[in-house]
């Protein structure tokens, strides 16, 4: 698979100053590792899974509907959000982690809207990147000037996932949750692919950076 291929029915996407970038990709297929390198090149970067982080702190929106709708059983002690009982009650259970999405995607969309049209409005030569892992699988591909994957196989990623500690077993899990890499290329007008090095990664980012302008 080539590692820079352009999807031929979308390739008229046209970008300009402003442009809006979504970026997205499986599990650990480096999307967030994207997302860093064209921050340092100029470009406004916002992470959805870093918004996610704030809601799930103690009395933010996402805390609060989440405990409303689970209870306290996925708090620590000290009433803070356990993360890791979050994610073992959505393996578990099946309505647990449909719940979890319902409440959740959409304060994370309205939150990176907000913080695109400030971006836009506060600096209106910034390309805007959004680093969105569920994309496509949340329903929120619309409205941008170009879709990008940053895309490994699956055997990578699941790798990469036990590198950083998860079982085989939570590693299938959350792989399955997503769409595969084959159905996100065709809806993709760029791909990335990222089973090199990084500064193979960098020189891809440096052809999609362009001359950011902050």
């Amino acid at each position: 698979m080539s590692p820079d291929k352009i999807n031929p029915e979308v390739a008229g996407a046209k970008l300009g100053a402003g442009r809006v970038v979504a970026v997205t990709g499986t599990i650990a297929s480096g999307k967030s590792t994207l997302g860093r390198m064209l921050e340092e090149m100029g470009w406004r970067v916002i992470e959805a899974d870093a918004i996610v982080h704030r809601l799930y702190e103690r009395g933010a929106d996402g805390y609060r509907k989440l405990v409303d709708a689970l209870g306290e059983g996925i708090l620590t002690s000290s009433k803070d959000l356990d993360r890791g009982l979050l994610a073992a009650a959505m393996m578990r259970d099946p309505s647990v982690y449909a719940t979890v999405n319902r409440l959740i995607h959409p304060l994370v969309r309205e939150i990176w809207k907000h913080e695109v049209e400030e971006s836009l409005r506060l600096h209106p030569q910034r390309p805007v990147a959004v680093v969105i892992p569920l994309l496509f699988e949340s329903g929120a591909e619309e409205g941008f000037d170009l879709r990008v994957l940053v895309g490994c196989r699956a055997s990578v990623s699941r790798q990469r996932l036990r590198d950083r500690g998860l079982t085989p077993e939570a590693a299938d899990f959350w792989l399955g949750k997503q769409w595969t890499v084959e159905e996100k290329i065709q809806k993709c007008e760029k791909i990335l692919w990222n089973e090199g090095s990084l500064e193979l990664l960098r020189d891809e980012a440096k052809r999609l950076a362009g001359p950011a302008r902050g």
